[in-house]
């Protein structure tokens, strides 16, 4: 048992081996295809990051010696420049003209608002003035007088509002006259606070670039002329010669005519448009930290690497073909992953599979492509990556070598084809397309409709009652009805119908393992549950009657082969019996055979008449409520000569000796007359035998168990096979009918009883119900 474990368990840990060196392999392959450049030699004096170094070198450079060159001996207007002074003027000069433009416009709409209002006080005391001169001539002298003195009275008030509204009028005029002085103030303020900015921005720009520069000088030489102003650029004393630019970690002398990499050509046409010339150099063992020689030493390690990875490669995929080899050689390796894959494969439909084995290609190619399995530090994440793309690629080897079988296998493949979602789906389709004689009802229905609904609305179209409203309204409404009322309804109905006609179509053909759908209400649902009823008649009626012809078959056969056993044997002992020169004792043993030949005659044929009382139902019971530990002993009373006579040990335990139950007490008894006497004649020898009566929550559960004398290599179900018996070479008494005729007794009485087979373990369960109910149909 063991070894047989073993070589199934062989068989998947190779797969599950050459399922994680695939995966190394893929990994590995991705990583160099990756990074592929990295493998030749002196790649790095190639690569973006030695031009991004060489340019940022370049920058530190340009910008001391170029762009702020002298920039500590200039002046504040030689750091500025006589352009860049003209320009903030004129450009601070336009904003100061708007401004006063704005200003003065602003302080000329409240003088005129202002004097507006001087002019509007003055009419209005004209206007009073005017009116008490007219109260005079009217009222007398006198009263003129008094009236005159009185409506002078508030002149004294308009007099001083218009003098506050000439004050506020001469303070906008001065106001104004500020403005132009003010404005020009504030451009020389600005110009001066733009000058300081700049100064301070460029003062602090040039002090990071020159200490930058100065810090690297243990990395980073140069030696550069001015061809224009014949300075000489150095932050080392002396020339480097020949010598010394070969020992160097990098060298170039500047300009070139023709030179390769994007940050080279620029750095050249830089050194072409400023007139310089000279040498760049890295020293090979600077003073000090050089991004350079970290980048190149990082650049050389991952060569390193690479080759270590092509070295593995080449290594995982010597092994890959070592143990597709030996699965190839081993064809039963093969066929044990076959076999526990391929029922769960074959569940998948077809088109799914398809499906599935390309998202997981996809899948598995993006994440090997991004796995980092070789990045360090290594930990469980590596693992955890190594083994998802194991597992993606596992599945996708059971699904190509499914795939495989099937294009090796057009029969299967046509199998799967047809249980495939696209043939479900079509034939979905089918079953749903109708009848061309009811499609062209519905279809006249449709047509009869539509027409309908355009005369109708014709016919209220051209009344003479009517507005263009009502008749849009009618339209609007007209067509919502008949799409989701009328063609729902009629589709339903077809469609009920034609399922009805499908169903029933399938029923005359003799599947009666169809059921029509019953679906709603109406005459065609009232039809399909009157065709379930005539179908579940017909279907009753036939499993009775093909159930009658079998068990006529299986009577027939059964007792021919039975019965003839004893015939022959009380023939051939009559035949000797005719002789004459017998003795007594030889008369007296043929006699007793005969006797014996006829006892079992009789047993058989006893049994079979109860058996097809049994089968065919037509036993009466006299059910009352009896004690089953009273019954049990009762039986075992019975063989306790044959239980004595025997090698075996009988263990009897009862739980409740006055247990009861509705059950037949005759029959009853039958049943474990049967079952015990089954025990002794099957079981093996020098062995127990257990019987036990317990209870459970609504029943009384009777079980026996032995163990066979016999090999048991049938099914539990043929065992109740009449005429079938344990001991297959029949040289045991016994009709083979004790097991079935108990069965039937227990099922008549509502009740169960069960065999379980485990090697040659026979055991027995019945079970008897606690209240009294129908056997089951």
């Amino acid at each position: 048992m063991v070894t047989k474990s073993r070589s199934k368990l062989v068989p998947w840990l190779a797969w599950g081996l050459l399922s994680y060196l695939i995966a190394l392999g893929l990994l590995t392959a991705s990583d160099v295809l990756k990074n592929q450049e990295y493998l030749q030699k002196d790649y790095y004096f190639r690569s973006p990051a030695f031009y991004e170094q060489l340019q940022q070198h370049f920058n530190l450079f340009r910008n001391v010696h170029v762009v702020y060159n002298h920039w500590e001996d200039k002046t504040d207007a030689e750091k500025i420049g006589q352009a860049r002074m003209e320009q903030w003027t004129r450009h601070f000069e336009t904003m100061k003209n708007i401004e006063v433009e704005q200003r003065k416009a602003e302080v000329q709409e409240q003088i005129l608002q202002l004097q507006g209002q001087v002019a509007n006080e003055v009419q209005k005391a004209k206007e009073k003035r005017e009116q008490a001169a007219n109260s005079a001539e009217e009222a007398g002298a006198e009263q003129a007088k008094a009236q005159s003195q009185t409506q002078n009275l508030p002149d004294a008030a308009e007099q001083a509002e218009i003098a506050r509204i000439r004050k506020e009028i001469a303070l906008l005029q001065d106001t104004e006259a500020n403005i132009l002085p003010n404005a020009e103030r504030q451009k020389n303020e600005r110009i001066e606070k733009e000058i300081k900015n700049y100064l301070d921005f460029h003062n602090k720009q040039y002090a990071a670039v020159k200490h930058s520069l100065s810090a690297r000088s243990g990395s980073f030489e140069y030696y550069v002329n001015d061809l224009e102003t014949r300075e000489k650029y150095s932050n080392k004393s002396g020339y480097p010669g020949q010598g010394d630019m070969q020992e160097a970690f990098y060298a170039i002398r500047l300009p070139q005519t023709t030179l390769e990499g994007g940050a080279l050509q620029s750095i050249n046409r830089s050194f072409q448009q400023y007139r310089l010339e000279g040498i760049f150099l890295f020293p090979k063992e600077p003073r000090g930290f050089s991004q350079m020689i970290a980048d190149h030493a990082y650049f050389n390690t991952l060569r390193e690497r690479l080759i270590y990875e092509l070295y593995l490669l080449g290594a995982v995929v010597a092994a890959i073909a070592a143990l597709i080899f030996y699965l190839r050689r081993n064809r039963f390796g093969i066929e044990v992953v076959q076999q526990n894959y391929t029922a769960i494969i074959r569940g998948i439909p077809l088109e799914l599979r398809l499906l599935l084995f390309y998202v997981l290609t996809m899948f598995a190619l993006s994440y090997g492509s991004s796995a980092a399995l070789f990045r360090l530090p290594v930990g469980p994440s590596h693992f955890a990556q190594w083994t998802l793309l194991a597992l993606l690629i596992g599945c996708l080897g059971l699904l190509l070598g499914d795939a495989v079988q099937l294009l090796r296998n057009p029969q299967a493949l046509r199998e799967q084809w047809n249980a495939g979602l696209y043939r479900k789906l079509q034939g979905y389709v089918q079953a749903k397309l109708i009848d061309r004689l009811i499609l062209t009802k519905a279809i006249l229905i449709f047509v009869m409709t539509v027409l309908f609904g355009v005369f109708l609305f014709d016919v209220i179209d051209h009344s003479s009652f009517h507005y263009f409203n009502n008749r849009l309204s009618f339209s609007e409404g007209y067509v919502l009805f008949y799409t989701f009322v009328v063609i729902p309804y009629l589709f339903r109905r077809i469609l009920t119908f034609s399922r009805i006609l499908t169903s029933a179509e399938a029923i005359a053909s003799g599947r009666f393992d169809h059921t029509i759908v019953e679906k709603g209400r109406g005459n065609l649902a009232r039809l399909a549950h009157l065709l379930n009823n005539i179908k579940q008649s017909i279907k009753t009626s036939v499993e009775r009657e093909t159930k009658s012809e079998r068990l006529k078959s299986e009577l027939i056969t059964n007792v021919s082969h039975d019965l003839k056993t004893p015939l022959t044997s009380i023939m051939n002992y009559v035949d000797l019996l005719k002789r004459k020169d017998l003795t007594s004792e030889t008369v007296a043993s043929y006699v007793e055979v005969l006797d014996r030949k006829t006892q079992r005659l009789k047993v058989l044929i006893d049994d079979l008449f109860e058996a097809s009382k049994m089968a065919s139902g037509s036993v009466e019971l006299a059910v009352e409520h009896v004690n089953v530990a009273d019954l049990l002993q009762q039986a075992l009373a019975e063989f306790s000569d044959k239980i004595e006579a025997s090698t075996l040990t009988f263990r009897v335990r009862v739980d409740n000796p006055k247990v009861t139950a509705p059950l037949d007490g005759r029959k009853t008894w039958r049943v474990f007359e049967n079952l015990i006497s089954n025990a002794l004649k099957y079981a093996l020898p020098h062995t127990r035998v257990h019987l036990a009566l317990t209870e459970e929550a609504d029943k009384v559960v009777f079980t026996i168990n032995n163990i066979a004398a016999y090999e048991l290599n049938f099914d539990v179900d043929e065992i109740f096979e009449r005429f079938k018996r344990g001991d297959t070479s029949r040289n045991t008494e016994g009709s083979g009918l004790g097991l079935a005729i108990a069965k039937s007794i227990v099922e008549l009485q509502g009740g169960q009883l069960r065999i379980d087979i485990d090697g040659d373990y026979f055991k027995v369960r019945v079970e008897f119900a606690r209240e009294a109910k129908a056997a089951a149909s």
